[in-house]
């Protein structure tokens, strides 16, 4: 039995209850923004235009990729620099990040107009909206840096302010410019809009560690450990993105769009849990880098996520037509069968995330190779079996339950054994 007096207990090195209540209310009010942002366009675009729409969302979320690789590396650097109180070494990595991402950003620019015309044939996409798209990469790598640097620091008030910031500016600038005729196009530079808006407060409000130091952090440290969160992170988000690239391609726009809608409220389980991993990691790294236990936040974080995901469960279960006819109309009400079953995955892919990051955290790295080869087997049996949604929603579900079976025996059974805390530059 879990001893409740204890779980809730606060203490000045356990505040992961405290913290994520605080992110965790950031995160239902951005939800809101998205909420708003999906509630309009699923009505102004049609089922049609809203499938274009989340294909683009999940083009997105491909790159969403190296933005949470930029802020799950600087976070795990700045919280081992903050726990030693070394603000200097925090300042020149933010400054040397933010020079390095502009030539990132710019780069992949140039290459995203150079594929554009590839990438709208293949899904069947407008050109200009691809090049709408490559106009925010820039900006989407520039977002993490100030948000990595506030997780890492553990400001999480404003961390949540920047979240709630961009989803709200997503959801005006989309309004405005799809009720002046924009259409789709108006709806996706709502997106590029959020992301500028969330970068320009970011950079203000750290504008304090925005200076030269005589300090130099050593990048290669920062670059070696990118590069198992940048697989692992990819790898987690092929399992919720495949599918709807997959089924945008084989299925005809309607369906998609029916496909994309549903799959947009499974992703609410998640993401509602989501915060959590964004206070988890930065305190796990700080307990790790002082040589303390924290297998204790591991499993408060996961009884956190299964009474979110519980709570969501729920509402899908009792009232998804209801749920269905308020974000998307009447329209959508064909997509009330799946809601509740793609909300089970859902909530089973939140614990595989939160045990991906919390072995990040501590410099486990060897369950990549688990997600790759279940990533791999998701293309394959997507593309032999995709006759309905069930067979898609099937396999997905499947993978994501091996998937948490072997994080699980993963995580605990190394819980014993002696882990490197390294965690020095």
């Amino acid at each position: 039995m879990v001893n409740i007096k204890n779980f809730l207990k606060y203490t000045k090195d356990d505040s992961l209850i405290r913290d994520s209540f605080i992110l965790f209310v950031a995160t239902m009010i951005m939800n809101l923004g998205a909420f708003l942002y999906h509630f309009v366009m699923g009505r102004m675009l049609g089922p049609e235009g809203y499938g274009i729409l989340g294909v683009v969302l999940t083009l997105i979320y491909l790159i969403l990729v190296l933005h949470y690789v930029i802020q799950t590396s600087l976070s795990k650097f700045v919280a081992s620099f903050h726990a030693k109180k070394d603000n200097a070494s925090i300042s020149n990595l933010f400054v040397r990040s933010t020079k390095k991402v502009i030539l990132l950003g710019i780069i992949l620019f140039v290459i995203t107009l150079l594929l554009s015309w590839l990438l709208a044939d293949f899904f069947r996409l407008p050109i200009g909206v691809v090049w709408i798209v490559a106009l925010t990469i820039p900006f989407i790598l520039l977002v993490p840096i100030a948000r990595g640097m506030l997780q890492g620091i553990q400001n999480f008030k404003k961390l949540g302010i920047n979240f709630i910031t961009e989803a709200f500016a997503k959801f005006i600038f989309g309004l405005i410019l799809v009720f002046l005729g924009f259409g789709i196009f108006g709806a996706v530079f709502g997106i590029t809009a959020a992301y500028i808006t969330s970068f320009i407060l970011g950079y203000f409000v750290l504008k304090k560690y925005w200076k030269k130091t005589n300090r130099t952090v050593d990048s290669k440290e920062v670059y070696k450990y990118s590069w198992p969160v940048f697989v692992v992170l990819l790898t987690l988000t092929l399992f919720y993105s495949l599918d709807i690239m997959l089924v945008k391609h084989y299925f005809d726009a309607v369906q998609s769009g029916f496909y994309a809608a549903f799959a947009i409220l499974g992703r609410i389980i998640f993401f509602a849990s989501f915060s959590l991993v964004f206070v988890l990691f930065p305190k796990s790294v700080e307990a790790h880098a002082l040589g303390k236990t924290n297998t204790k936040l591991l499993k408060k974080s996961l009884i956190l996520v299964s009474i979110v995901s519980i709570a969501g469960l729920l509402v899908y279960l009792l009232l998804p037509k209801l749920v269905v006819l308020i974000l998307f109309g009447s329209k959508y009400l064909e997509i009330t069968k799946y809601v509740f079953p793609f909300g089970i995955i859902m909530m089973l892919f939140s614990f595989v995330y939160v045990l991906s990051f919390y072995n990040l955290s501590i410099n486990r790295y060897k369950f990549i190779y688990a997600l790759i080869l279940l990533d791999i087997s998701e293309i394959i049996f997507m593309i032999l079996f995709h006759k309905n949604f069930y067979q898609i929603i099937f396999i997905l579900g499947t993978l994501i339950f091996l998937a948490l079976i072997f994080m699980l025996i993963y995580t605990f059974k190394k819980n014993g054994k002696v882990i490197n805390s390294n965690s020095s530059i």
